[in-house]
């Protein structure tokens, strides 16, 4: 079975495997990974770490993953390791609001670092369709190697990543939707279930709130909005797709009544405060 250095390396990756560490990034308790990714603060993110353990230290280089279900993890990018040096307040600067909070030090009072990394941009082509069976026990960081698991068509984009992970611009949407057998695992993941979903224009931050159901579930709505951008909402036609986001509030069972899922869908309107601030027109 082919792994996930002697890939790269076979790739044009030209450090020895010895100098390389894999990196597997997971979910925190107030915001999931993939949304630090597409909200551009990843970079950041990564570059800051804790002074005690010092995790990219001995390495040339560190290959990023993002956590998926079942032990899995999906390529994000190759970064050389530059050097490191110590966290400043400039820097915490650049990561408020990426967690609920931030400071100079990590949890075990030591003073945070800064690694310099420059991301190796010939592979960035890989990126979502890379797999790994993530299956050590050694954490999120290691010089161990792992096997690859999938290597995916250029037009696919990642497996399902579950629906607390879901977030996607119109971009994603119409990509996933709009070609439902590249992306089958989407397909039975939104088909499954009906549901409350979310829709946040990143522009000015207001939020739509809206219901899935009958026999296409989440998949069926959702197929509307990649085809117009706005699914036939008047609110919405007035705004730019591209400046939309799509999320799962909460998945319910496509056997409750279309009564039943709208009365849900009321009570989440009130819940986010969409129809005085947001998007929701009733």
């Amino acid at each position: 079975m082919l792994t996930a250095k002697e890939f790269f390396t076979a790739s044009g990756l030209t450090t020895e495997h010895k100098q390389i560490k894999l990196v597997k990034h997971v979910d925190h308790a107030d915001r999931s990974i993939r949304e630090i990714v597409d909200a551009g603060y990843f970079d950041a993110y990564q570059a800051e770490q804790g002074g005690g353990k010092r995790p990219f230290d001995n390495c040339e280089v560190i290959i990023s993953f993002i956590a998926l279900q079942n032990n899995l993890a999906e390529f994000l990018g190759v970064y050389r390791v530059l050097g490191s040096r110590p966290y400043t307040r400039k820097d915490n600067a650049l990561l408020q609001g990426v967690l609920a909070s931030r400071g100079l030090r990590d949890r075990d009072g030591n003073r945070k670092i800064w690694y310099e990394l420059e991301e190796l941009t010939e592979f960035s082509e890989l990126r979502g369709r890379l797999i790994i069976q993530w299956n050590s026990t050694r954490g999120w960081v290691q010089g161990k190697d792992l096997e690859l698991y999938e290597i995916q068509p250029p037009n696919s984009s990642a497996p399902f990543p579950g629906y607390q992970d879901v977030f996607l611009t119109h971009e994603q949407l119409r990509k996933v939707l709009l070609n439902p057998r590249a992306h089958k695992d989407w397909q039975a993941a939104l088909r499954a279930n009906a549901g409350i979903y979310r829709i946040i224009d990143m522009s000015t931050g207001e939020i739509y709130i809206g219901s899935a159901y009958g026999v296409d579930g989440l998949w069926g709505r959702w197929l509307n909005y990649a085809k117009s951008g706005h699914g036939g909402n008047k609110l919405l036609r007035e705004r730019n797709p591209e400046h939309f986001r799509w999320s799962v509030v909460r998945t319910l069972s496509r056997s409750m009544s279309e009564r039943e899922v709208i009365a849900i869908e009321q009570r989440e309107k009130v819940k986010h405060g969409s129809r005085a601030h947001g998007l929701n027109g009733n």
